[in-house]
């Protein structure tokens, strides 16, 4: 019987060897949406999906980031927003770290973040960092080319998980207003915000006021972000805009907060 060994700073299993491969033909990380109707929108979307054969829980994704960040360095900032030490760019995330099907995972978002996700899966001595820091395992890189929709009715339905919605004034207005109803239209609004700050990113210009957002059920948790104590929620909402699964919403994307899946 094969002994496992835990590193204290990923809490993973060492393996002994890693290789690059095709993805299997039953795995499927992004959801391809179809059925475009009349009255409706659409914009591409170009997506990867970097899987690491490393079983991996969702409090260990900011190790999964550190780690990832520790081979990539400074050459490309898209890995962690950081123009230098202590500045960053206050952009969305289009390299994002995941746990998908309990599995260590990098999602690139448009031409850029599906770039630097194939860079990163074709360096050899990536390969190498993984081999001698975590063990044996495969690695993966998944390709999509999508189509999102922006519907006149809200038929889509998701789950959000770890939301990390309000900041500072909407923190102050959470707490000034415990009205249930009242609470429920500030999440709205600030997933609203966040939702239009995605398609932003994409350049996906929506026309004004078209976005809907409903949210039918949520409920509170605590998350420690960034050394500090918040709030996080699980949501469940729908809307007439159709999302990836596995995509972060919210504040602390990188770092694996607020992850989309469509139900």
């Amino acid at each position: 019987m094969t002994e496992q060994i835990f590193l204290p700073a990923w809490e993973l299993p060492i393996p002994t060897h890693i290789e690059a491969v095709q993805a299997p033909a039953e795995v499927t990380g992004m959801v391809t949406q179809s059925g475009a109707s009349p009255g409706q929108t659409t914009h591409p979307l170009r997506s990867s999906l970097l899987r690491l054969d490393y079983p991996m829980p969702e409090r260990l994704v900011p190790k999964l980031r550190r780690f990832v960040n520790l081979f990539v360095g400074q050459r490309n900032d898209l890995f962690h927003n950081h123009q230098s030490a202590r500045r960053y760019h206050y952009r969305y995330p289009l390299v994002q770290y995941k746990t998908v099907d309990g599995l260590a995972a990098l999602i690139g978002l448009t031409d850029a973040g599906v770039a630097a996700t194939q860079e990163l899966a074709a360096d050899p001595d990536f390969r190498t960092h993984c081999t001698e820091w975590l063990g044996p395992g495969s690695i993966w890189l998944e390709e999509h080319s999508d189509l999102l929709y922006l519907r006149p009715e809200a038929d889509f339905s998701y789950r959000l998980s770890q939301y990390i919605a309000l900041n500072e004034d909407n923190h102050r207005q959470w707490q000034q207003n415990p009205s249930l109803t009242a609470r429920a239209a500030l999440l709205e609004r600030c997933l609203t915000g966040h939702i239009l700050k995605f398609a932003s990113a994409l350049k996906w210009q929506l026309p004004p006021r078209s976005l809907e957002v409903c949210i039918t059920d949520f409920r509170l948790r605590s998350a420690r972000v960034f050394d500090t104590d918040m709030i996080a929620f699980d949501v469940l909402f729908r809307s007439n805009i159709s999302l990836p699964d596995s995509v972060g919403l919210g504040k602390a994307v990188s770092h694996g907060f607020g992850k989309i899946q469509t139900l």
